[in-house]
């Protein structure tokens, strides 16, 4: 598991917003992430500075803060819900309609239907 610099640098980069953007839409000052991405500061966010940053980034605050996936949601969906967030409307689509086929092959994989379907 990676730490909190590493998880809100590759989220940074993922959202393609300056410091200076995330600063203005989070209310947290440019001089407080950057010490975050440069894991110059010994801690991790406040709770408040942890959701605000997560909200900007459009990632769970508890995944961004702590590296451990949100209740009810396993690694490998964290992953899958987070690339599926890059993806157009169409490309979303396109995934949901080729894991939907997956399923019907796979039989094994019935309780993973019910938590598609949701």
């Amino acid at each position: 598991m990676s730490d909190f610099h590493t998880r809100l640098n590759d989220f940074i980069g993922r959202s393609g917003l300056t410091l200076g953007e995330i600063s203005l839409r989070s209310g947290v000052s440019t001089k407080t992430i950057q010490n975050w991405t440069r894991n110059a500061s010994p801690t991790t966010p406040r709770i408040d500075q942890g959701v605000l940053i997560a909200q900007v980034l459009g990632v769970s605050a508890e995944y961004l803060v702590t590296g451990k996936a949100p209740s009810g949601l396993s690694e490998r969906g964290l992953k899958i819900a987070l690339l599926a967030e890059q993806l157009s409307d169409e490309g979303k689509d396109v995934a949901l309609t080729q894991i939907e086929g997956l399923i019907v092959h796979f039989p094994y994989a019935s309780s993973a239907s019910s938590s598609v379907a949701s």
